[in-house]
């Protein structure tokens, strides 16, 4: 009985990483992600726009300059959507 136990458990725990080895490959699970990578890049894009907008206030209305305006919303001269 104690080695039919242990064939047993051998073969739950290859069955177990087999499982999580075909999770990883799920096809829904990929469409999730993606859903969510287009959310999270939806949402960063929209941010980087309300900054934009905000430089531009600070620059066109404040008479601020574009080192000083980008200074105050804590970005760096280099900052652009990502990619």
């Amino acid at each position: 009985k104690m080695a039919r136990l242990s064939e047993l458990v051998k073969t739950n725990k290859l069955a177990e990483e087999e499982l999580e080895n075909l999770k990883q490959n799920d096809p829904q699970a990929l469409a999730d992600l993606e859903k969510e990578l287009k959310l999270v890049t939806d949402a960063t894009n929209r941010w980087t726009d309300n900054l934009f907008a905000c430089k531009s206030y600070l620059t066109k209305k404040r008479s601020l300059c574009n080192k000083e305006a980008c200074r105050i919303l804590a970005i760096s001269s280099e900052f652009d959507y990502p990619e």
